[in-house]
């Protein structure tokens, strides 16, 4: 850390410590032995006791040193055994290190002070150039929130397993603390039951697994798996299975070992956010990303309607912003929404094209949204950073997103209003040439940070294949071949089959398959070499490297959707929602992938027998464009779009790939089958 080497050289105070270290426990400790290996000036403050923790657990508790494969590095080693050795062999450790420690003084907060920590305590507060914290999980029991919980029989700690004498337990709970409390007052009790809500003990330590395990075949255990407490009785405990089922059990004691609540009022305190925990201001950033992306991605589908409001002779930008200020502009704009719900509610309107007239409105909505939050946001920016800027790779990054995000706000909105090509190329040509950059550049960020092999492979895969197919070869190579003559003549396969009617997009087939890229499969002019590529693409090259590498080899290796996510996204993978709930929220894309399955197969069955839905007397390629609106809206623009960009920065890049894909969907499918199968 240069940064403190400087601070450290230049700090002539002598009241100012070079290290803090919060917490008197195993890391605490260790983190002291190496301040003082390095000659750092230091004191570890401790609310308790050193060691508190461990001189809290049950007697006998035992001691698991696990992963058993990890290199313990630090001075202040910890093996397998139990309470009281654990103990004895951590005092013997520093017996003779006499480190600075001062016992029963509480932290409250921390305060930054001009690049200088200071630590408030209840007794006196200390500076320090840096402050460890290492207070573990200190904070209040979680509760059952059931009748009866307030009965003196229920505890949330085990003190001493011989209390449980003769007595009919209950231990809810299914990590290590309500393991190793089953075993222990095992011994004693008369019963002992465990209630987890899970079907499996997936948190435990495999040896206390184990132990419990034997128990039950011995008859001293009970589980009592998928089921949660109803009600707490003096001399009894209601338990309620997951079909419903009412269970009454006789009881003496309970252990409600279900973990503890984070000590979150001292980080709030202290101005220090937790991983996943969003400010205000940073909500407020969140809704703005957004709020442009839903200005993007809803406003280039209505593109027509800037007439209502800017006139037919708007033919560059400084007409648009001579119009800005004009009366009958502002008139227009404002009136905007009712013209809008109007058109929508008249019987002139057509339902093939009222998608564009709800894009136009929900546009318009969020613009407003994110002018007048963008407005907010960054006075706030300038009231609270303007003295904090750094030449680093942070100012250099928002630089570029602010770069990119001007440029191509000019090369869109001219584009789509005012014919405007910057340097006689279309839109797409540089969102694609941006997409491609951005990859290169956090690509090389990413290998610089990370600079190990398979980093490395992998990101020069990744940018390649974006480089190369994605951009290149549709862009400058295939368009430079099909001018000489070099793809054959008009009436050749290449101009039939491959790219008809010159379209070099398609080649983008060649790396992104459907159902991710839907355009070789649904637009109006289907090749059978189109056909029949996708198709093996799909259902055998794609199951084939997916059976050998897993589903990883697609999406981490060769897809840029991933490759935005592991170059752009790399510093905010760690965001990813986690638990039950982000699981379920998993299952999104197999309904996706069914969407894309009916929506697709209804346009190839009308294009191949030109077969009409009697009911409706339609040709049923008119329903399966109908069907592709929705789809397009709710999943290209919605979800892949607005949220897929708009939530980026907050809940990772892997939103729209893990939730929304329909490929990521399908090859989840595949894997079932593979070497690498998910369960």
């Amino acid at each position: 850390d240069e940064k403190f080497k400087k601070q450290k050289t230049s700090n002539n105070n002598q009241d100012v410590f070079d290290i803090v270290i919060i917490g008197a426990g195993p890391a605490g400790i260790a983190a002291g032995l190496e301040a003082q290996k390095q000659n750092l000036k230091f004191i570890i403050l401790e609310s308790t006791k050193k060691f508190s923790t461990i001189i809290n657990f049950p007697k006998g508790k035992p001691i698991y040193a696990e992963p058993t494969d990890y290199e313990q590095k630090s001075d202040l080693k910890i093996s397998d055994g139990i309470k009281e050795s654990l103990l004895e062999e951590l005092e013997s450790q520093i017996q003779d290190k006499h480190l600075p420690i001062t016992e029963g003084t509480y932290v409250t907060k921390i305060e930054d002070e001009n690049n200088i920590f200071s630590v408030i305590t209840d007794k006196k507060n200390y500076k320090a150039l840096r402050v460890i914290i290492a207070i573990g999980k200190s904070g209040n029991s979680r509760t059952l929130d059931v009748p009866g919980e307030e009965f003196p029989k229920v505890f949330n700690r085990l003190f001493d397993p011989a209390d449980a004498k003769d007595k009919d337990v209950l231990v809810v709970g299914g990590g290590d603390s309500a393991l190793e409390t089953a075993i222990l007052t095992s011994e004693y009790a008369k019963s002992v039951s465990i209630s987890y809500r899970k079907p499996s003990f997936a948190r435990a330590k495999e040896g206390n697994a184990d132990k419990v395990k034997r128990l039950v075949e011995q008859n001293k255990v009970k589980l009592l798996m998928e089921t949660n407490v109803n009600e707490i009785k003096e001399d009894r405990v209601i338990i309620e299975s997951s079909d419903k089922e009412k269970i009454e059990l006789k009881n003496d004691m309970v252990f409600t070992m279900i973990g503890r609540e984070l000590p979150t009022e001292f980080f709030n305190k202290s101005n220090i956010k937790m991983e996943g925990e969003l400010s205000l201001i940073s909500k407020l950033q969140f809704l703005l990303l957004i709020f442009i992306s839903g200005v993007i991605y809803f406003g280039k589908s209505s593109a027509d309607l800037y007439k209502y409001t800017l006139g037919e002779k708007v033919d560059s930008f400084s007409d648009f912003f001579n119009q800005l200020f004009t009366i009958e502009f502002w008139g227009k704009f404002i009136s905007l929404p009712a013209y809008l719900l109007e058109t929508l509610t008249s019987d002139s309107i057509r339902i093939w094209s009222v998608t564009k007239y709800i894009n136009a409105f929900v546009a318009y909505i969020v613009l407003i949204g994110a002018l007048i939050l963008g407005s907010y946001l960054l006075l706030n920016f300038l009231k609270n950073y303007k003295d904090k800027f750094a030449l680093n790779w942070q100012t250099f990054k928002y630089a570029y997103y602010i770069f990119i995000a001007i440029f191509f706000s000019y090369v869109f909105f001219g584009g789509r209003y005012f014919g405007i090509e910057v340097f006689g190329k279309s839109q797409s040509f540089w969102y694609t040439a941006f997409y491609s950059v951005t990859i290169l550049v956090f690509g090389l960020r990413r290998i610089h940070v990370k600079p190990t092999r398979y980093i490395k492979y992998q990101t020069w895969s990744l940018i390649l294949i974006q480089a190369l197919p994605l951009f290149i070869l549709p862009e400058f190579v295939f368009p430079f071949l099909g001018k000489i003559g070099a793809l054959g003549g008009e009436n050749g396969f290449v101009f039939t089959q491959v790219f008809p009617n010159q379209s070099y997009w398609r080649s983008y087939g060649i790396v992104l398959a459907w159902p991710l890229n839907f355009s070789n499969l649904y637009n109006g002019n289907i090749t059978t070499f189109w056909l029949i590529f996708s198709l093996v693409q799909t259902f055998v090259f794609i199951p084939a490297i997916v059976y050998k590498w897993g589903k990883g080899a697609y999406c981490g290796w060769i897809c840029s959707c991933g490759a935005l996510a592991e170059t752009l996204g790399d510093e905010y993978r760690t965001l990813a929602p986690h638990g039950a709930k982000a699981k379920k929220w998993e299952n999104i894309g197999q309904w996706v992938l069914l969407a894309a399955f009916i929506i697709t197969g209804l346009k190839l069955i009308s294009i191949l027998y030109k077969i009409e839905i009697p009911i409706i007397n339609e040709n049923i390629s008119y329903t399966a464009d109908f069907f592709q609106k929705f789809y397009y809206i709710g999943i290209d623009v919605i979800f892949a779009g607005v949220l897929g960009v708009g939530v980026y920065f907050f809940l990772s890049g892997r939103v729209w790939c893990r939730f929304g894909c329909p490929l990521a969907a399908l090859m989840h499918i595949y894997s079932r089958f593979s070497k690498y199968r998910i369960l």
